[in-house]
């Protein structure tokens, strides 16, 4: 026992005069994290369809960058999607919008109606399509932006429309009259009519000034046939269109 004991306290003296010697150069050397932090991290490469740029791009005017979300090109059940159904509008999140446009006539500044962050709708064929940093990115005037999603979610009761938009839940068309007689309906016979689920905040002057719109959630309005775009959300099927398209409401 007693040579054990000389021998434990002989290895504890030695380790304790080799942290002594490597101390200090652990210290100069610090963790490996703060190595990496002094080196600095790698810096982030951008690119705009396969050409090199110095830095991150810039949207001008009413002008917004949106990253494109995810389209498959077949449905759950395996069956491919039309091209159709691929041209609809499509969801994507603002990577950054420009500060605005100034008007021509006023001279006042018509601020860019979506900011960085917001998940978006776009209109169909709205903007010009690019690839950025190897995703696919579209730029796109806030004037071809249907509306956005509130929280990111998408459904009908979290979609803000802009400008003078209205988010319309289609009516289902009658097979027949009150009185009985049926009616002979084209599969291909748009809904002109609907509920009205969401209305924009309304339609931006030239001073700059917002002109409310005039038809509020839960009014029923009717619209012109080839009026607004068809969009796909859970809960039915909708449109979106402007105030100014409406014929009618009750």
């Amino acid at each position: 026992p007693t040579r054990r004991a000389c021998q434990i306290r002989e290895n504890t003296m030695a380790g304790v005069a080799l942290a002594c010697v490597l101390g200090p150069v652990a210290y100069s050397l610090g963790s490996p994290t703060a190595a990496s932090a002094r080196r600095g991290a790698p810096a982030m490469q951008y690119s705009l369809n396969n050409y090199p740029l110095p830095g991150p791009l810039s949207p001008v005017y009413n002008q917004a960058l949106v990253k494109l979300s995810r389209s498959d090109e077949t449905t759950t059940g395996g069956l491919f999607l039309a091209a159709e159904e691929k041209e609809k509008p499509r969801e994507g999140v603002v990577v950054e919008a420009g500060p605005g446009r100034v008007h021509p006539d006023t001279g006042a500044t018509l601020p860019t109606a979506v900011k960085s962050g917001d998940l978006v709708l776009l209109g169909e064929f709205a903007g010009e399509k690019v690839d950025y940093n190897g995703a696919s990115h579209q730029f796109v005037s806030d004037d071809g932006i249907l509306g956005t999603f509130k929280g990111g979610v998408v459904q009908a009761d979290t979609f803000c429309p802009l400008r003078d938009r209205l988010l319309v839940r289609l009516a289902e068309a009658q097979s027949e009259t009150s009185s009985g007689i049926a009616l002979a309906t084209g599969d291909d016979e748009a809904a002109t009519q609907g509920e009205v689920v969401a209305a924009g905040p309304g339609r931006m002057t030239s001073a700059g000034e917002v002109v409310p719109v005039g038809i509020s959630a839960g009014e029923h309005v009717l619209f012109g046939k080839y009026a607004g775009a068809d969009v796909s959300l859970p809960g039915g099927k909708f449109k979106v269109v402007h105030a100014s398209d409406c014929l009618a409401k009750w």
